[in-house]
């Protein structure tokens, strides 16, 4: 028996208590005006209405597959998951809350198809709030990551700090495959950017426009403490080490692939990187809580209220 023909194009939208958002984010998908793809939803065994939405979008709709898992699996495994059970020579994650252009998989799939050395197509990213309504914030284009040296990318991405239009832009699969995907903190998909840096080039592609949502439930509004809870559902500890597993992460990935570029000249990026004055002072914290989450507590607050008076003097109006 023949095997169905694997698309080109691979969406996996990994979701937990998504009802609010899902429907639209879905029907943004299924409108593209690119056909040949496949939507797998990976449900982290939500609790509200997210199973019965999905489901109908998978009865009207045969690209559509719907996977729930048994338990919640944590954030990034459900990511990984959702990539793991795709077939597509192209993949793209996207979030339960975000919205796409029409012409979005069009344009970034011309984009990759154009050089085999692009890794990642990424859109223009515009905000919207809650309503879906555009707001002020428009995130800024990436350095220029189509430099032919992979450690001069490695140390862009590392300096960057993430970036959402290229963690949900298009990604080429035999790439994505080569990496160690997401580990189990928040941040994993900074390192995840910057191991993608290692193995080739990003393009933009200006007409796609990713529409980012932004409203009180979103991950990069929680508390460190949650945000640990939704990686590692029942974890009780007080400090998730955010920080200190993604410089870890980073420094496995710059001797996985120490073939591609020199594992000197990656581990010299990550020292200049770790020694701002910022990242120092966040290890340090992360290193009190260990001890004393209460301390770390105390003298957190005091450098956010320290951070604020400074901030506050120098936008003091003159006179």
């Amino acid at each position: 028996m023949e095997r169905p023909k694997s698309p080109q194009v691979s969406l996996g939208m990994p979701v937990y208590n998504g009802e609010n958002f899902a429907a639209e984010a879905i029907r943004s998908i299924l409108e593209q005006d690119f056909g040949d793809f496949e939507l797998v939803i990976t449900d982290n065994a939500s609790t509200d209405r997210t199973a019965d939405i999905c489901l109908e979008f998978a009865r009207l709709d045969k690209r559509v597959r719907y996977v729930r898992n048994a338990r919640n699996l944590g954030a990034g495994a459900n990511f990984n998951r959702a990539f793991q059970l795709s077939t597509g020579e192209y993949f793209k994650w996207c979030a339960h809350d975000d919205l796409l252009s029409g012409g979005f998989l069009t344009d970034c799939v011309r984009a990759l198809d154009a050089n085999a050395r692009h890794v990642i197509a990424y859109p223009r990213l515009l905000g919207i709030d809650e309503t879906g309504q555009l707001t002020s914030y428009v995130e800024r284009v990436l350095p220029d990551m189509e430099g032919p040296w992979p450690a001069s990318r490695f140390r862009l991405m590392v300096a960057a700090h993430g970036w959402d239009a290229a963690m949900f832009g298009l990604w080429r699969r035999e790439s994505l495959a080569k990496t160690t995907l997401h580990e189990p903190y928040y941040g994993s998909d900074c390192a995840l950017l910057a191991e993608m840096a290692l193995l080739g080039t990003f393009v933009h592609a200006p007409n796609a426009i990713l529409y980012s949502r932004d409203h009180p439930t979103r991950s990069v509004r929680l508390p460190s403490s949650e945000r640990l809870a939704w990686q590692n559902p029942g974890d009780s500890a007080a400090n998730a080490f955010e920080l200190s597993r993604r410089l870890k992460h980073l420094v496995a990935i710059a001797y996985r692939h120490r073939r591609t570029a020199p594992l000197g000249m990656t581990l010299l990026h990550l020292v200049a990187w770790i020694l701002d004055p910022l990242l120092i002072a966040r290890l340090f914290l992360e290193l009190v809580g260990a001890i004393s989450p209460q301390l770390r507590t105390k003298l957190r607050g005091a450098g956010l209220g320290a951070l604020k008076r400074i901030h506050a003097v120098s936008n003091r109006s003159p006179g």
